[in-house]
């Protein structure tokens, strides 16, 4: 029985074969920078549900946000302002995603937050309400 690829090396197969990706591995930087946007804002305003190939090759099904009030006050992440304001120092820390490809969001269903990367997405799944 042979042992399936990793998804790294079926894309690595799959660049060598010279053979089209998704919209998002085949698009310009341009095009990559605003489904981005797109995605956060979407995030910001609800839960959508993302399917994603994680690092071991399986699918996932993500119900997520960045809608702060989704977002229990314990899970929030700590920020800290930098300056002095009134005599008062006070120090700032927010994190940085790690490399643009990818998302840290919150996982609605896990409470937890978690991460997935934009060229590895399958599906995005959205309910828009209009009240």
């Amino acid at each position: 029985m042979e042992t399936p690829l990793s998804w790294e090396q079926q894309e690595v197969f799959r660049l060598l074969k010279s053979q089209p990706g998704t919209a998002y591995q085949e698009s310009d930087e341009t095009v990559r920078h605003i489904f981005r946007d797109w995605v956060r804002k979407l995030l910001e305003v609800s839960e959508i549900t993302v399917t994603f190939v994680k690092a071991d090759g399986t699918d996932r099904e993500m119900l997520c946000t960045l809608s702060w009030d989704k977002i229990p006050v314990d899970k929030a992440p700590k920020v800290v302002s930098t300056g002095s304001i009134d005599g008062i120092v006070t120090e700032s820390k927010v994190r940085k995603e790690p490399d643009p490809h990818s998302l840290r969001v919150f996982d609605v269903e896990k409470q937890e937050w978690r991460s997935f990367r934009f060229d590895r997405l399958k599906k995005i799944t959205a309910e828009l309400k209009f009240e």
